[in-house]
């Protein structure tokens, strides 16, 4: 079995490919969509708090979406296929090792905007705060995501051309 993480800034197409790629018999866990698997943290205090829209950038400085890395890596050996997990945590780095490949998925920052305002499936990056907070830093995450390794894709592009081009890569 192998396993690979998908990643990319807010509305870069992380759960339509994950879809995309369940639809192909491939196992898929979105770490958003896991009960329990991931929460926001103050890094002073540790402790567990809530995120709401609208929250300020001292509030994004002081607080990380961090994943478990423990049941993330249960949930991953309890898949029978190749699996692919998407997400976007701020202790990614940490869980690199759990993977065969890293797929770093890329926008335009005008399609991945106009992605997030127009999505139903959360409201996560609507709030012009929480826009303006992405737009600080995603160029930088890319980066560290490409010097790490990551396999980039483009996703401008149809879903299905998305799809086939991270296959072609596994």
């Amino acid at each position: 079995m192998k396993k690979f993480f998908i990643t990319g800034i807010s509305g870069s197409g992380k759960s339509s490919v994950l879809e995309k790629l369940n639809e192909k018999g491939f196992s898929v866990i979105d770490i958003d969509s896991v009960d329990g698997l991931c929460k926001w943290i103050h890094v002073d205090t540790q402790r567990e708090e809530e995120w709401s829209h609208g929250m300020t950038e001292e509030w994004y400085k002081s607080h990380k979406y961090i994943c478990d890395k423990k049941k993330l890596s249960q949930l991953i050996t309890s898949s029978k296929n190749d699996v692919f997990v998407a997400g976007l945590p701020s202790n990614r780095r940490d869980l690199l090792e759990l993977f065969d490949k890293v797929f770093l998925l890329q926008c335009k920052e005008e399609t991945f905007l106009k992605r997030i305002k127009e999505r139903t499936s959360h409201d996560f990056g609507k709030h012009v705060l929480e826009q303006e907070n992405l737009l600080s830093w995603y160029k930088d995450f890319e980066a560290d995501m490409l010097d790490r390794g990551a396999i980039p894709i483009n996703t401008d592009r149809p879903l299905v051309n998305v799809a086939e081009d991270i296959l072609v890569n596994i």
